[in-house]
């Protein structure tokens, strides 16, 4: 569940090549960003703004349209890591955006959009006190919609997601709550067609759990983690199920079942988890390193049922992906078959997993 998401726009009536100008150039910039060619589309993205920036033929500038390519100039410089640079690109798309198109109508949507990559940068830079307040505005902007007057409710619930986030991060997940609980009301409603992204859905009602959870509230977290399986299972609307994500949250069950002492639980939860996990994400990638907590997470309910033979498969299977794909992780997944095999009565071997779980990486 990646933390900041920058998403360039897709306006069709925006985009129309009967336009000249900078419409053109612009609309050559988003093909090379449909490609994965953000190094491409840069200086086509730049000449465009250049050209917006000059006005029609009277010399009347469309702000709000130069707002929409500053936007995708700092797409591509966020999409090369250059966020810094990015940074500055959508703060200038923020102050065109606020001066409306060319009949003096602020974009409700267009504003609220660039507001958000503000934010997202702030925040990837670590300044997460300022990303906050940009979330906050892009929220409120979002919430006054598009030209229309139609509501992205999925675009206000992303926002406040994200100043939640800042929250979290910062240690206030109490603070946070009130912010997912918006969030998540917001997105159950929806885009402006009423198409709910169940993806989107299911990392607020996570990040709720967590929050939760880490207030001490097991109880309640345990419900919240349970729904956003439920979301997570369903996904976005045409795109893959990741099914890392699903993984995740129900590793997530198993723990809060867990520290319920409710193990006979636990245990098809973190099976379940094995299972998604393996599964891959939206683009079938298995992540390792969360195979290799889900893997331990099933050695670790078989122990405290007192199951230890079957535990140690599963601690050895860990132990295996976790030199692959988590070395980091290895000593613990090592002590935890070490204490299973000491239960066994296998000292040897429970000593040469000790030693191995001592030895420095690499």
């Amino acid at each position: 569940m990646p933390a900041h998401t920058a998403i360039p726009f897709a306006d069709p009536a925006f985009m129309n090549p009967a336009f000249p100008d900078s419409r053109g150039f612009h609309r050559q910039g988003r093909g090379l960003i449909d490609q994965g060619r953000p190094e491409d589309a840069l200086p086509v993205f730049q000449h465009a703004a250049l050209l917006a920036r000059q006005g029609d033929g009277q010399g009347v500038v469309d702000a709000d349209r130069l707002g929409r390519i500053l936007y995708d100039v700092g797409y591509c410089l966020y999409d090369l890591g250059r966020i810094d640079e990015a940074l500055a690109e959508f703060q200038d798309a923020v102050a065109a955006a606020e001066q409306g198109d060319a009949q003096g109508l602020v974009h409700g949507d267009n504003l609220a959009a660039c507001q958000h990559l503000v934010g997202t940068c702030l925040a990837r830079l670590g300044r997460d006190t300022e990303a906050l307040a940009w979330f906050q505005q892009a929220a409120e902007a979002a919430d006054r919609g598009d030209a229309q007057g139609r509501v992205d409710r999925e675009a206000v619930g992303h926002s406040l997601h994200q100043a939640a986030a800042c929250l979290a991060r910062q240690g206030q997940p109490d603070q946070a709550l009130p912010w997912l609980q918006q969030a998540v009301a917001a997105k159950e409603q929806g885009d402006g067609t009423a198409r709910v992204d169940h993806a989107s859905l299911g990392a607020s009602l996570h990040l709720m759990a967590d929050c939760l959870y880490a207030l001490g509230l097991i109880e309640d977290a345990l419900v919240w983690f349970q729904r956003s399986v439920q979301a997570l299972e369903r996904g976005a609307p045409d795109t893959p199920v990741n099914h890392d994500d699903v993984g995740r949250a129900r590793l997530r069950v198993s723990h809060c079942l867990m520290d319920l002492k409710r193990p006979a639980d636990a245990l098809p939860w973190a099976l379940a988890a094995v299972t998604a996990v393996e599964d891959g994400d939206a683009a079938g990638r298995v992540n390792l390193e969360g195979l290799c907590h889900a893997l331990q997470a099933v050695g670790d309910t078989l122990a405290s049922m007192g199951r230890f033979d079957e535990a140690m498969d599963w601690y050895r299977h860990a132990a295996e992906t976790a030199e692959h794909g988590d070395p980091a992780g290895l000593a613990a997944t090592l002590t935890a078959g070490a204490a299973c095999l000491r239960k066994l009565g296998r000292t040897e071997e429970a000593a040469a997993w000790e030693l191995r779980a001592r030895t420095p990486v690499g």
